[in-house]
Formats: structure tokens, C-alpha cells, sequence
């Protein structure tokens, strides 16, 4: 018994001594910085100091051993942020990656062709956290107004695959080219609509001429520079996002039913002396809804468009490496179906407007040589999108404003196709949808690049070398099935009851057609680079060639015809940056540019475009550190430079005189020749001179920064075609000169504020502004008669109309103004003009600039975020102003061609019209604020023309985007699932507006809302990272 005893109790010895030595684990691996270098003499150590250390080799490996279950191992080393590993079973080959500890004035910003360190920026330069421009189903461009200062942005479409944003970098500063910003992904020329915000490493935004000179021509009007992500050494990470959709129209334009449209036809014509469009049993025959074939009620919109839709978005990245290679993939998938409506039962294929984007992205970085690096990129992007057959989708926008309830229905009861005549704007939306066809649009871009980094440390401390290929090519295969059906218009019935009908469109069998397009970019790029600190002193050096060459078989919406429109368009340029700091205190930068472009005569190609910038920074004194104690950073920067344009709209060698056959004419029998385009000799570069002075602020240790800009653009020879060469020298086409000039001036800056209120509680607000304003100072035109004719002294598209002096009150107002020419006769209630020139006469003489154009001078935005433990709630606000636009056009005009014209709802409340008291019975209706005139059954050539009394505000704030996002992580998700956490999001977009229109979108006002409405989105999105 004993010895039973005794065995029991060395089991028993044995088995605890095993369970404790189970809590013991073995952990070794390898220390390494992002680029996969080894770190060596990094200190491992455990946080309650119960483990013995160690200190990682020259191979920046390590061993520690005996480690308790749940000890958490701290990696520390100088200049890098502490690295926590918790234990909790042995592992071999653990690889540590560390993170250089950066400030935010060391902090790495991306800039033109390199890098710098924030502090010692002195140029205009804008950085964006790309997680601000990650909204689901929403193109990047949309999300830059109101997001990111020094942009101006509009969106004016909500069509998948048209719903892109159009924007301009401090505004519109030129009028004889395009005024677009320049766009690089990875340093070559992209599309921000191709991209998905989660591959996105850095975005930044070049602004002044000091930031943009190194990229030359191709920068004149800023530059957006994007960097996608690389992989980065360590272990694998996956990530996972996936967002379900439910997207909706927003604000449309509502329009009236059958028996108001009738009632108002009829007060139309009584209010012009004529017989009323409609007898009583008519307007009964409207409101019952009797007879659907002469007397429909039709909502056209209601008949195309569905209220919503569901659509999706995926994406999926994988990243990782070592000392030897790093890589980083991913595959995103972006669907997004339109809103039309189909009839399933008149056909079987799609009509609807489908948008299907696949993106690839792989970069693999290999180092070649412990100095060598060998980078390649493929970034495959297929797009797929569909639609009707006839022409565009913009006549089902154009017919739906332009057909009334009353002029036909979908189909007559008889089963015909209704049409109320051949063009498309005519033809009902619903057969133009599902009668008539379809389209389908295939793309694919691919964009592959080879890069070779050399760091040149071994001839001199700082010094690299790197050189670029890159090619990119972009094919399209557009496909169109177009078919017409029989259609018809009612005119009556017969004796029988049966519809009398018209035949407005033949049939015609489906007719198939391609389109091909294969354009192709050559981009070839080597600079050296030199960075270097002497005690006090930093010194920094830049010189960069790049050459580039593309090849087009479309540009500009035409297909390349000639000869000499096939030849690659080229530019190349030499350019150098020198940059110098004095203890970190002052810093000057100069830039110059050697740019080549053929558009120039031999001796006017290169032109030199020099740049200067420089920065002051007083919070380095130790004086102000020490008195000003709140005052944690102030930056003063200046820049000024030259910048030079070469973008003359499609014309290629614009000092070409070129010929063509003359065709007919009085000698065409003899096979005459004409000039096609007629040379201009001694055109140069369209010249620009950027001034910028800003201000970098960081005030109670970084709780409040802001940052503003003031700048202002002179530009000089910008090109025109010659408006006053006489009509007698029988030229074929205008010459083009360097004659324009315009000026532009603005501010823009942002502001910050951060405040940890605890470790549970985080608050940020922030907001910018972008103002710009410019000015033409020389416009050629001919047939100016008084001077407020003229373009210039005036903002570039400013809205011009005649003053409106409200409406005729009555006869004797009529009889005492000026005559009125556009009609031969107008009447009370109609529109009152100023005579501007005082002859006596209201004609386009009298038409004057007015206020603004329809491009907002000022966009601005301010967004909140607040974050408790693990939930996140934030919100985006957005807006502009200084810009106006007309009211008018089909389906905004009552009646505007008679039987054609759809008639808003708005028009039937008796306070927005005025109405003759003959008509109503009472004077009150004779309302001299009326937002409409005296009715018109057709055109009114007098009250509808652009005028001070069509003239509206467009300005708007909108709230652009909420998220709430809770984020999930737990020890079982790691252990089990290796997932180390979960994001739970729900975002909706484009929530609501507040503005003076009420009636569309007002991104939309180009178009008075006959367009494709600009959507609401809400999403439900899981971000999974393993």
C-alpha cells in the first residue's frame, strides 16, 4: 500500500510538472523594418520583466525561451515604435515587422516625383487619408468637394458608369485648352474612376507651381498624385470587404397629371384670346380615365424608372514578404445595376444601364542586391457596361421632359407602339428602353510597369538612381443591336370606335455595328535623387528625364482619320529640383523645367519654366518655444513660378497648313483643293505665372492645425482661334494665336481639431474651403457694338441674359416700354425687359453678363467623428456657392412646344403663376411675383430666353455621408479563424440638401433635371482583416 502510495504521488508529481511545463513556450524569429531590412540590436524583452531578454543579430534574428502562457514580449529599438507580441504557444520563424516612429513634422508626404519630410514642404501641397475618400459604390472623384481643399468638383449625372465627378484644381484658370487636373497612379497617367480607394497608400494634390514644375507641361493645372499600396514584409495579411447596396433616385422633378395638364392647356390659350384646348367632356374624359388611347394619364418617369435597386461591392487584397521580396494583390468587383424599369415580356436580353468593374492590381518588390530593388506592376481593370439601343440615354431623359401625360400612351389599346414622331425625343421612353434595342460596351485597360531602384550609398551617403518603363493600353469593343418597331399616333376614332392612326416610325429589322478602340501609352522615366543632412544643414537634389508617347485610334468623340492625326502624340522634358534647410528653421526650394512638345514650330518647341519656394518656420526659435508654449508649430511658405501649357482643345500641329478635296463649288467639277486647316507661324506655350503664400499652424500640441493658401494665377498667349480676320480672305478654318489672357485668384486652406477625452472617448471636426475666382482679360470677338458684349473683363462662362424688370402689370405698362421684339405681341403678365442700350428696343443688344457662371467658385465641407470604445460615428457635410444658372428648357417651360413640353407641378399652384383676372375672376391671381409668366400654349419667345428672371442661385449644402462602424475582435477569432478583427459598418450616402431649387439635384441644373437622377445609397458593409 505504501508503494501504491508512493508511485500515486510521483504520477501525480509528473503530471503537474508537465502541465507547468506547458505553460512555458519558445518563441523565435526575425526583426525587420517594412522594406524587409533586418533591424539588429533590437531589445526583447517581456513587459512584467519575468522573462530573460534578448538582443537580435546581425541578421536582426532572435531566441527567447521559458516564456509563460499570455506574456506579452515588447520589441523595442530607437527611432521605431514599440512592437507588442502576446505568447501563447512556441513559434519558429516569427517575423517582426517595426514602424519607424514618425512625428508629425517628419512625417513622409508624397510630392512631385519623390518624397520629402512634411516639415521641410514649401510648396502647396495637400495630403488625403484615403480612408476619407473609401465610400462604397461612389467613384473617388465624387468624394474630392467639400473633402479635400483646392478642389472644385460637380457631379451632374447618377447613370452607372457616368456618375463620375468633374473637377478642377484651384478652379477654372484657362479657356483655349483643357482646364483638368493631371492625374498619376504610381507616376504614371490614370484615371482616379479606375481606382478602388482601398488600394490607396497616399493621395496628395499639387497645386502651386513650385510642387508641379517637375512634370512640366503635363502639370500646368495641377497635379493629383497617387500611390497604390505595396506589401509590405512580414506576415501574411489578408483582408476582406464586402458592401450589400440599396441604392435610390433622389430628388426628381415631379410634373402634373392628364386633367391639370388639360386644365392649364386651356388656361394657356383663353389667356393669349384663343378657344381652350380642351371641351368639358374632354377634361372629364382626363379626369375618369375613360378613353386611355386619346386621353391617357401618363407619368412617364413612373413608367421607366423603378425606385430602387440593389447592387454590390467586393474586394479582396493580399500582402506580405520578407528581407528578399514583398508583394501585394488584390481583386475588387463593382456592380452596379440602373434604375429603369424593363418589360421582361418584350424582350429577352438587357436594356437596363449595367455597370461591371473588375480591377487586378499585383506589385511585387524583389531586392535584387542588398542596394538594388526590382519593382513590377500589372493593373488590369475590365469594365462592362450596357444600355439601350437608340443613340445615348439621354433622349429617354430629353423625351421623358419633353412628352406631356396627355400626348399618347404606352401602348394603345389595339396593342401598337405609340410615337408621336421620329426623333428621339418623341419617341416614348418605354419603347426607346425595351423596343428599340441594346448596346453593350466592353473595356479593358492594362497598365504594366518595371521599375529599378539603386541606392547609390556607396559613392556618397544619400545618393539614388531610378529609372521607369511603363506601358499602358486601353481597348474598347462597343456593340450595337438596334432595331425600330412599328409605331404609331392616334388621331381619332372612326365611326366603329376604332383608332384612327398615323404610322411615325417604320420598322426595321435589327441592324448590328462595332466599334473598336485600341489607344496606347509609352511612358519612359529615369531621375537621381540626393538626400543629405551636414549637422544643421539639409540638402536635397533632384534631376529627372522622362519622355512619353501615345497613340490614339478615338480622342475627342471622333474616330483618327488622317494621316497626320495618327501620329503618337510626344512630349519629353528635363527637369531639376535643389532644395536646402537650415536647422530645420529655413528652407528654400528652386525648380526648373526643360519641356518639349510638338506643337510647336522647330525653335519654339522647349521652353524653360523656372520655379522658386521657400519656408520660415518661427516655432524653432527657442525663444518662442519657450514663451509661446501653445504655439507648437507656425510655417510661413511663399512660391512663385512659371508654367506652360501646350493643350490646344483636338488640334494637332497647329502650324500645319493642311489640304483637302474641295468637293462642290463652282470649280468642284475640276477637282478642287481647299486648305483643311490653315498654319499659324510663331505660336508658342500658353504661359502661366503662380503665385502662392500660406500658412502651416499647430496650436495646444496638436489639438488645433490649419493650414491656408492665398494664390493667384496670371496666364498669357492662351490659345484662340482668330475671331476678327475678315470673311473676304476666304479662309477654309481660322488660324490659331497665342491672343487670350485670363487671371485667377482664390484661397483655400483646412482646419483640425483632435481632443482624446479619455482612453474610451476620441472627438475630431474638421473642415475646408476652396474659393476661386477668375477674370478674362483678353478675349478676341468680332461684332461687338457695346462694350458689356465683350468677353473679357468678365468671369470665363459667365451666365449673360437680359434684365428681367419683373412682368407687365398691364396695357399702359405694355404700351410705355420699350418695344419688345421677340414677339409681335406681349401682354400683361409677360416678362418686362431693361433696355440696356436705350434705343428704344429689347433685342440681343441688349443681353449683359450676369453674376456668376454654373461652375461654383466656392465648394467647402466640415465633417465630424466621435469614437467610444469600439463604435465609430461620423458625418460629412458639403457645399457650395457663388454660382447661378437659368431655369428653363423642355420640361421646365409650361407648354414649350405645344403639344410637346411636360408641365411641372409647381405650375398648378396658383401662387407661382399669374393668371389674368378675366381668366379667374379675381385680381389677386395677377400676382406681380409669379415665379411663372402669363401662360403660353407654345413657344413664348419673349418670356422664355435666359433672363435676370430665370436667373436662380444654385448654391447648396449637403449632407453628404454618415457611417457608423463598430469594430469586433477577439482572442477565439485569432486562435480559431485567424482573423484579427471585424468592421461592421452602416453608411449612407447623399442623404439630404438644402438649398432654393427643391426641384432636382443641384449638380443637375445644366440639364433642369432631364437626367439620370443623382442616387441615395445605403450600405451595409463587413471589413474582415486576417
Amino acid at each position: 500500500m505504501k508503494h501504491i502510495k508512493i508511485y500515486m504521488l510521483l504520477l501525480v508529481t509528473m503530471i503537474c510538472t508537465s502541465a507547468f511545463a506547458q505553460d512555458k513556450f519558445m518563441v523565435a524569429g526575425t526583426v525587420m523594418d517594412e522594406n524587409g531590412e533586418p533591424l539588429i540590436g533590437v531589445t526583447v524583452m517581456s513587459k512584467d520583466k519575468s522573462v530573460q531578454g534578448a538582443v537580435t543579430d546581425l541578421d536582426g534574428k532572435f531566441r527567447v525561451k521559458d516564456i509563460p502562457n499570455n506574456t506579452a514580449l515588447e520589441f523595442t529599438y530607437l527611432g521605431y515604435k514599440k512592437y507588442t507580441y502576446k505568447v501563447n504557444f512556441n513559434k519558429e520563424g516569427l517575423k517582426i515587422v517595426m514602424k519607424q516612429d514618425v512625428g508629425a513634422l517628419d512625417e513622409v508626404v508624397v510630392v512631385g516625383a519623390g518624397t520629402q519630410k512634411k516639415v521641410s514642404m514649401t510648396g502647396a501641397i495637400t495630403t488625403v487619408k484615403p480612408e476619407s475618400l473609401d465610400v462604397p459604390a461612389t467613384s473617388i472623384t465624387n468624394m474630392l468637394g467639400g473633402n479635400v481643399p483646392g478642389i472644385i468638383a460637380v457631379t451632374r449625372s447618377g447613370e452607372p458608369g457616368n456618375d463620375f465627378s468633374e473637377f478642377w484644381i484651384r478652379g477654372i484658370s484657362t479657356f483655349g485648352a483643357n482646364s483638368s487636373a493631371l492625374v498619376l497612379v504610381d507616376g504614371v497617367e490614370g484615371s482616379l474612376n479606375d481606382l478602388d480607394a482601398s488600394d490607396i497608400e497616399s493621395f496628395s494634390i499639387l497645386k502651386d507651381a513650385s510642387a508641379t514644375a517637375v512634370y512640366g507641361v503635363r502639370g500646368a493645372n495641377g497635379v493629383v498624385v497617387v500611390t497604390t499600396k505595396s506589401g509590405k514584409a512580414g506576415k501574411l495579411k489578408i483582408n476582406f470587404k464586402t458592401n450589400f447596396i440599396m441604392s435610390e433616385n433622389g430628388r426628381e422633378p415631379e410634373y402634373c397629371d392628364a386633367y391639370t395638364y388639360a386644365q392649364l392647356a386651356n388656361e394657356a390659350q383663353l389667356a393669349r384670346g384663343n378657344e381652350a384646348k380642351y371641351s368639358p367632356i374632354e377634361l372629364e374624359l382626363f379626369r375618369t380615365g375613360l378613353d386611355p388611347d386619346l386621353y391617357p394619364n401618363v407619368n412617364w418617369r413612373d413608367v421607366i424608372l423603378n425606385k430602387h435597386v440593389w447592387q454590390n461591392q467586393e474586394f479582396l487584397s493580399i500582402a506580405g514578404g520578407g528581407s528578399a521580396a514583398r508583394y501585394y494583390m488584390s481583386l475588387s468587383i463593382l456592380s452596379k445595376d440602373g434604375v429603369f424599369k424593363q418589360d421582361k415580356s418584350a424582350h429577352d436580353y438587357n436594356t437596363n444601364v449595367g455597370y461591371t468593374k473588375y480591377s487586378f492590381l499585383s506589385k511585387v518588390d524583389a531586392n535584387l542586391t542588398k542596394t538594388t530593388t526590382l519593382s513590377l506592376k500589372l493593373n488590369q481593370v475590365i469594365v462592362d457596361n450596357d444600355g439601350p439601343g437608340l443613340s445615348d440615354n439621354s433622349t429617354l431623359w430629353t423625351a421623358q421632359a419633353n412628352l406631356t401625360p396627355v400626348t399618347m400612351p404606352v401602348k394603345y389599346s389595339n396593342g401598337l407602339l405609340a410615337s408621336y414622331g421620329k426623333n428621339g425625343d418623341q419617341i416614348s421612353p418605354y419603347a426607346q428602353l425595351n423596343e428599340m434595342g441594346y448596346k453593350t460596351n466592353r473595356r479593358l485597360n492594362t497598365d504594366l510597369s518595371v521599375i529599378i531602384s539603386q541606392n547609390l550609398d556607396f559613392i556618397t551617403k544619400g545618393l539614388k538612381l531610378r529609372g521607369m518603363f511603363s506601358y499602358s493600353g486601353q481597348s474598347e469593343h462597343n456593340t450595337t443591336h438596334f432595331k425600330k418597331p412599328d409605331m404609331y399616333y392616334a388621331i381619332r376614332r372612326a365611326a366603329d370606335g376604332t383608332l384612327v392612326t398615323n404610322k411615325t416610325i417604320e420598322k426595321s429589322d435589327e441592324k448590328y455595328s462595332q466599334h473598336v478602340i485600341f489607344n496606347r501609352n509609352y511612358y519612359w522615366e529615369l531621375n537621381g535623387s540626393y538626400n543629405r543632412k551636414f549637422g544643421d544643414h539639409s540638402l536635397g537634389a533632384l534631376v529627372m528625364f522622362y519622355l512619353q508617347s501615345k497613340s490614339y485610334s478615338y480622342k475627342d468623340n471622333k474616330e483618327i482619320g488622317s494621316a497626320i492625326a495618327a501620329i503618337p502624340y510626344r512630349n519629353e522634358a528635363l527637369s531639376g529640383r535643389v532644395t536646402y534647410g537650415y536647422k530645420d528653421t529655413y528652407f528654400t526650394e528652386f525648380n526648373l523645367g526643360y519641356t518639349g512638345s510638338e506643337q510647336f514650330q522647330t525653335g519654339h518647341r522647349f521652353g524653360w519654366f523656372p520655379a522658386i519656394s521657400g519656408g520660415w518656420i518661427p516655432t524653432q526659435y527657442k525663444w518662442v518655444q519657450k514663451n509661446m508654449p501653445w504655439l507648437e508649430y507656425f510655417k510661413i511658405r511663399a512660391s512663385y513660378g512659371l508654367v506652360g501649357n501646350d493643350r490646344i482643345g483636338g488640334t494637332r500641329f497647329p502650324y500645319v497648313t493642311t489640304i483637302k478635296d474641295g468637293g462642290g463649288g463652282w470649280n468642284g467639277l475640276y477637282g478642287s483643293k481647299t486648305e483643311n486647316q490653315v498654319g499659324t507661324d510663331g505660336l508658342v506655350w500658353e504661359k502661366a505665372k503662380k503665385l502662392d503664400v500660406g500658412l502651416d499652424v499647430h496650436l495646444f500640441k496638436g489639438m488645433v492645425e490649419f493650414t491656408v493658401d492665398y494664390f493667384k494665377d496670371k496666364r498669357d498667349g492662351i490659345f484662340q482661334q482668330r475671331a476678327t480676320v475678315p470673311d473676304e480672305i476666304g479662309l477654309e478654318s481660322l488660324p490659331w494665336a497665342n491672343i487670350g489672357s485670363m487671371e485667377s485668384h482664390g484661397m483655400d486652406g483646412n482646419i483640425t481639431f483632435t481632443k482624446n477625452w479619455n482612453k474610451d472617448w476620441r472627438t475630431t471636426l474638421r473642415a475646408n474651403f476652396t474659393y476661386s475666382r477668375n477674370k478674362v482679360t483678353n478675349w478676341e470677338q468680332s461684332g461687338i457694338r457695346y462694350s458689356y458684349q465683350s468677353y473679357s473683363g468678365v468671369p470665363y462662362g459667365v451666365q449673360r441674359g437680359l434684365i428681367a424688370l419683373g412682368l407687365f402689370k398691364d396695357w399702359d405698362d405694355v404700351y410705355s416700354s420699350p418695344k419688345q421684339s421677340y414677339e409681335s405681341k406681349v401682354y400683361p403678365g409677360d416678362i418686362k425687359y431693361k433696355d440696356v442700350n436705350n434705343d428704344g428696343v429689347i433685342n440681343d443688344d441688349d443681353i449683359v453678363p450676369l453674376s456668376y457662371s454654373d461652375t461654383p467658385e466656392i465648394q467647402y465641407g466640415f465633417a465630424a467623428e466621435v469614437r467610444w470604445k469600439k463604435i465609430t460615428l461620423s458625418a460629412l457635410f458639403e457645399g457650395a456657392g457663388h454660382s447661378t444658372f437659368f431655369y428653363g428648357g423642355t420640361g421646365f417651360y409650361p407648354f414649350a412646344w405645344e403639344a410637346t413640353g411636360n408641365l411641372l407641378s409647381i405650375v398648378a399652384d396658383q401662387k407661382n403663376r399669374w393668371t389674368p383676372r378675366e381668366i379667374s375672376g379675381t385680381a389677386e391671381t395677377e400676382n406681380p411675383n409669379a415665379r411663372f409668366p402669363r401662360l403660353t400654349y407654345g413657344q413664348n419667345k419673349n418670356n422664355n430666353r435666359a433672363s435676370t428672371f430665370w436667373l436662380a442661385d444654385n448654391s447648396y449644402l449637403r449632407f453628404k455621408n454618415l457611417t457608423v462602424r463598430y469594430s469586433f475582435d477577439h482572442p477565439w477569432l485569432t486562435k480559431v479563424l485567424g482573423i484579427s478583427n471585424i468592421d461592421a459598418s452602416f453608411i449612407v450616402n447623399n442623404i439630404c440638401t438644402w438649398d432654393d431649387i427643391k426641384l432636382w439635384d443641384p449638380g443637375q441644373v445644366k440639364s433642369n433635371g432631364a437626367a439620370y437622377p443623382i442616387q441615395r445609397t445605403y450600405t451595409l458593409q463587413f471589413n474582415v482583416n486576417f
